[in-house]
C-alpha cells in the first residue's frame, strides 16, 4: 500500500484504515482460495494456526460462496485439519485404554493419601487435568495467517499516515476524511514521534466527534415521549451505528444482507453530514447523560 492508496481511502466513507484493512482481508482470502489452497508454505501456516481465526474463517466461507457458489477451497483446507484432529484423538484412545486411565487415577489418589512426598510426586508425574496435553496438541501454535499479514499492512498504512501528516496538503485530505476509528487512533497516537502529529490527529478526531455527540444527544432526546413528533434528520437516525463504528472500528464486510444494508446506509448518510448545513437544536439540554429525567432515556420505550 502507498500514500496514494491511503489518500484514495480518505475520500471514501468511514475510517480509511478500516477500509484498507477490509480490502486487504478480502484480497488475501480471495487469493488464498483462487491460487494458494494447495501451496505448501500456505498450508503449513494454516496447519500451525489450526486454520484461520473465526472472523477470517467465516469471511473465507462467505467469499467462496458469493464468488463460486461452492466450498471446494474451504473443503480442502478443513478436511486436512479435521483429519489431523481425528488422528490425534484416535492415537490417544489407542494409547490410553480405559483400564489405564483407572490405574493412573487410583495411583494418584494413593500417592495423595500417603503424605507430602506422595502429593509432590502426584503433582509432578500425574496431572490432575489429564486432557491438558491432548488439548495442546489440537491448539494453534501460530497466529491466524490472515491476521498476521493484514496486521502488518495495517501498521504500514498507519506509519505512512503519521509520516505524511506534517505535509499541509496531506493533512487537508485527512481533515476532510471521516478520520480514524478509536482503535486505529490509539495505535497512531501511541506510535507518534512528534507532538504536532498528535495534535493533528486529535484536532481532526475532536472535529468529527463534536457533531456526532450532538446528533446522539438529539437522537436520544427525540425518543423522549414528549418530543416524539419532532422529525429526525438522517444522520441523527444513524448516529448510534456510527458511534459504535468509532469506538470499535468499522463493521466487517461479510454480514447478513439486511444488517449490512443498515450499516452501509449509516456509513453513507453520516458521510453526507459533513456537507450539510448546521441545524439549531434549541431543545437540547446537554449530553446524553444530562437529561432532566434519566428514566425517560430508555432504549426503545
Amino acid at each position: 500500500m502507498t500514500s496514494i492508496d491511503l489518500e484514495r481511502a480518505m475520500g471514501e466513507p468511514g475510517c480509511p484504515i478500516c477500509r484498507l484493512r477490509q480490502q486487504m482481508e478480502r484480497r488475501y482470502l480471495f487469493h488464498l482460495l483462487y491460487e494458494n489452497v494447495n501451496d505448501g508454505g500456505t498450508r503449513l501456516h494454516l496447519v500451525r494456526g489450526m486454520g484461520l481465526c473465526p472472523d477470517h474463517a467465516w469471511a473465507l466461507q462467505a467469499i467462496e460462496q458469493e464468488r463460486w457458489h461452492d466450498a471446494l477451497g474451504m473443503g480442502i483446507i478443513y478436511e486436512d485439519l479435521t483429519r489431523r484432529v481425528l488422528r490425534t484423538f484416535t492415537e490417544y484412545l489407542h494409547t490410553n485404554p480405559p483400564h489405564g486411565a483407572d490405574w493412573r487415577s487410583n495411583l494418584r489418589r494413593g500417592l495423595e493419601r500417603s503424605g507430602a512426598v506422595g502429593r509432590r510426586l502426584a503433582r509432578r508425574l500425574l496431572s490432575s487435568a489429564p486432557g491438558t496435553s491432548l488439548a495442546a496438541r489440537v491448539t494453534a501454535v501460530e497466529r491466524c495467517r490472515a491476521c498476521n499479514l493484514v496486521g502488518s499492512l495495517e501498521e504500514s498504512n498507519l506509519r505512512v499516515l503519521r509520516q505524511k501528516l506534517p505535509d499541509p496538503e496531506f493533512r487537508g485530505h485527512y481533515a476532510a476524511s471521516d478520520g480514524l476509528c478509536l482503535p486505529h487512533l490509539r495505535f497512531a497516537l501511541a506510535n507518534a514521534e512528534a507532538e504536532q502529529t498528535v495534535r493533528s490527529l486529535i484536532e481532526v478526531a475532536a472535529a468529527k466527534l463534536t457533531p456526532l455527540v450532538d446528533d446522539l444527544a438529539e437522537y436520544l432526546r427525540k425518543h423522549d415521549w414528549n418530543n416524539r413528533e419532532e422529525a429526525k434528520v438522517p444522520w441523527e437516525n444513524v448516529s448510534p451505528v456510527r458511534a459504535m463504528a468509532f469506538i470499535t472500528g468499522e463493521a466487517p464486510l461479510a454480514e447478513k444482507r439486511d444488517i449490512y444494508r443498515v450499516r452501509s446506509k449509516a456509513l453513507t448518510e453520516y458521510h453526507r453530514r459533513a456537507n450539510a448545513p448546521a441545524e439549531p437544536n434549541p431543545a437540547r439540554s446537554g449530553l446524553p447523560g444530562d437529561a432532566d429525567d434519566p428514566q425517560q432515556q430508555g432504549s426503545h420505550g
